[in-house]
């Protein structure tokens, strides 16, 4: 069976991203895995997203924050969908690989209330996880 990947891209590679990867990875979809990668990545994952995916239930000591262009290496995974998180996108968005999607999720870092913003971001990244499985959209793409 030919797997199929799904790449979560944020500018950072800290937190949503990070999210949206183990939060699709949990699902177990068959014949399909999620990475993540950021085109500004930093050098780690905000421990407040650890936090909040631990609170919720999602396995994270496989999550590290990467760059985007270890995916454009030779030997890397072949990317079916990319999935953007941010309000910012990369300036060479059309020469990433494969369908595109657009979340635009809002960056949880700079809030007032950091907390409560990583918990919106994991809300808003599970319910969006969860309708793009449930939509078939994901059908499509292997076809």
């Amino acid at each position: 069976m030919h797997i199929r990947s799904l790449l979560f891209i944020g500018r950072r590679n800290a937190a949503r991203s990070v999210m949206a990867e183990a939060c699709f990875n949990s699902a177990s979809i068959i014949g399909w895995r999620a990475f993540s990668a950021g085109w500004q990545s930093q050098n780690g994952v905000d421990e407040l997203a650890l936090k909040v995916l631990d609170r919720h239930g999602f396995p994270t000591d496989a999550l590290y924050s990467k760059p985007v262009d270890i995916f454009r290496q030779d030997g890397a995974p072949e990317i079916d969908l990319c999935i953007f998180l941010d309000d910012i996108l990369p300036p060479d968005v059309e020469k990433y690989p494969g369908v595109k999607d657009y979340w635009r999720i809002g960056d949880p870092h700079n809030a007032n209330d950091a907390r409560q913003a990583y918990e919106d971001a994991l809300g808003l990244v599970m319910a969006k996880t969860s309708a793009i499985i449930l939509s078939g959209k994901l059908l499509n793409i292997a076809a």
